[in-house]
């Protein structure tokens, strides 16, 4: 077997990122970001004691993760501090910073991606707020799945029940029922195989 060859069947180890796989969930690659800082400047959870790395500073660390995917230490090291910021979790899904972004790129879709594999290599962000909306994220998963769209009042329940905070809120409640925010009863199910594949397609 000649060098040429050989080298074609030798894996590409940039192909196992955290940044590939961002770049094969939003259709562009973390390496497009010039770091000019639009996406921090308007994100209004970029603010002091919230968010602990920036959304830029996140694309960074996916870029580095990239040039050093030929040194696997080192570039774990930079996915994993991506992984497991608070970040990911703390975005609301705004999309300000996709919209700002010059380079067109899906940076709220990014967070999503961050947030997904963050739970399937174990390391999500370990502080208070992060496992709260963790147990959150699970409980609005589990809800869709199961019904095919979301019941509020069961969702809460089991949120409820994974975190604790079972009093926390509860003066809400009135006023979100009085607006037609919450129902008794949940409405017509959907399609729910077709929300399972749509998640395992997600998930890779």
């Amino acid at each position: 077997m000649d060098r040429e060859e050989h080298s074609s069947h030798t894996p590409d180890p940039s192909a196992q990122t955290v940044a590939a796989q961002v770049e094969k969930n939003t259709g562009e690659s973390p390496v497009k970001c010039y770091q000019c800082g639009r996406c921090a400047a308007g994100c209004p959870q970029n603010i002091c004691g919230e968010m602990d790395i920036s959304p830029t500073r996140m694309m960074h660390l996916l870029q580095l993760e990239l040039a050093f995917a030929d040194e696997p230490e080192k570039s774990r090291q930079y996915a994993e501090k991506a992984l497991s910021a608070d970040t990911c979790w703390l975005c609301a899904g705004c999309l300000a910073c996709t919209t700002r972004c010059p380079q067109g790129l899906d940076i709220a879709g990014t967070m999503d991606v961050l947030r997904q594999e963050s739970l399937r290599r174990g390391v999500a962000a370990k502080s208070r707020r992060a496992r709260d909306i963790q147990k959150l994220h699970r409980a609005f998963l589990n809800s869709a799945l199961k019904r095919g769209r979301i019941h509020e009042i069961s969702m809460l329940i089991a949120y409820k029940l994974r975190s604790g905070h079972l009093l926390a809120d509860m003066n809400l409640g009135p006023a979100m029922w009085w607006k037609g925010k919450m129902h008794l009863l949940g409405g017509e199910s959907v399609d729910t195989q077709r929300v399972q594949e749509a998640i395992e397609k997600l998930r890779g």
